[in-house]
């Protein structure tokens, strides 16, 4: 591809084209990951959406050759279609054997092809099938699901560990990860559902008894969290920290300082953990009892100096003030004013 360093395989074709009238010609392309045999091909999903099938995330491309008559024949290398490696994931990741299935049919009479197979509709005039080896360096979506399940359970220990910063488990702070498994099992099978619920509840259960004991270390679950968690597993996992921390409705200077180093771990952007702070930030504007929950609240750290507390605070004044005056009367606008009224009060402490 002009202008980077992706790499594309062009699928070329030459010579008669088998019709036995005349007719517009479609075609389409397909793959597979065949690594495990003929009898037993695996989906290639697309990462690019315009290189996805209509309905599904599989690879697939279509396109028109043009009208076609009996005996026309293409005398040079003609272009149908192109599939990047590097665009697509593999069910594992490894050397992986790829097959490239490539279809012409009359476009009038197309076929439905969902997940790269055929429904045996429409009119066929040509199947070819091309295979390439690739070595794929990520990880391949299957293994990516079984990180997933993993990485969730570790959510849900932060989750607690993020509970238990102040000493105790609150029960809203509880229901508040009861609540997570129930939504994220929800959309599956019942078998997969009831597993992934015992699963979680037992990781639940041993985040619980660990932080009870005080044995519930956070940094080997950060660092497992960072080393096989996609980017939106980890987003989600602060998201949950953010609302276990918020449930009790109190702003938790301890709770606020492990949700900020585990988002810090996770080499996460932090303008976007800014944006999720500000949210819980709303919600708790009028609930805030004590300078120092209103200072971990607006994300000040401890650490900093006199000068650097009071940059910050005039930043959030500012910030507070713009919004205030974009919000329509309502819940939203007077949360702003609290928070507008609590920075200034701050503000003059360190004046």
């Amino acid at each position: 591809m002009e202008g980077t360093d992706v790499i594309f395989k062009k699928i070329m074709y030459r010579g008669k084209i088998p019709t036995s009238r005349s007719m517009t010609v479609g075609y389409s392309v397909s793959a597979f990951d065949a690594t495990d045999g003929d009898d037993d091909l695996n989906i290639i999903i697309a990462l690019m959406e315009q290189q996805q099938e209509a309905e599904t995330i599989c690879f697939g491309m279509f396109g028109d050759i043009g009208d076609v008559d009996v005996g026309d024949t293409f005398t040079d290398w003609v272009q149908l279609g192109a599939i990047s490696p590097d665009l697509i994931q593999a069910a594992k990741s490894g050397k992986r054997k790829v097959k490239v299935y490539i279809r012409l049919f009359n476009a009038e009479k197309p076929p439905v092809i969902r997940g790269g197979f055929s429904d045996g509709e429409g009119e066929l005039i040509l199947l070819e099938i091309l295979e390439f080896e690739h070595y794929f360096s990520e990880k391949g979506y299957e293994e990516a699901a079984e990180d997933r399940e993993e990485a969730q359970a570790l959510s849900l220990k932060i989750g607690v560990a993020v509970a238990m910063a102040d000493g105790s488990l609150d029960d809203l702070e509880g229901e508040i990860l009861k609540n997570w498994i129930v939504r994220e099992v929800s959309a599956f099978s019942d078998d997969k559902s009831k597993r992934l619920k015992k699963h979680f509840n037992s990781a639940l259960k041993e985040g619980f008894s660990l932080a009870q004991s005080g044995n519930l270390a956070l940094s080997p679950l950060v660092e497992r969290l960072s080393e096989i968690g996609e980017k939106k597993t980890k987003y989600d996992a602060i998201e949950l920290a953010f609302d276990v921390m918020a449930a009790d409705g109190v702003a938790d200077p301890e709770e606020m300082a492990v949700i900020r180093n585990v988002a810090e771990a996770l080499d996460l952007d932090m303008d976007e953990i800014e944006k999720m702070r500000e949210g819980v930030t709303l919600s708790l504007s009028s609930s805030l009892t004590s300078d120092v929950g209103l200072e971990a609240l607006v994300g000040i750290d401890d650490e900093w100096s006199d000068d650097q507390k009071k940059k910050h605070l005039r930043s959030e004044f500012q910030k507070w003030s713009n919004r205030l005056n974009s919000l329509p009367e309502g819940e939203d606008r007077q949360a702003a004013q609290n928070m507008l009224d609590s920075v200034a009060s701050l503000r003059k402490k360190y004046d």
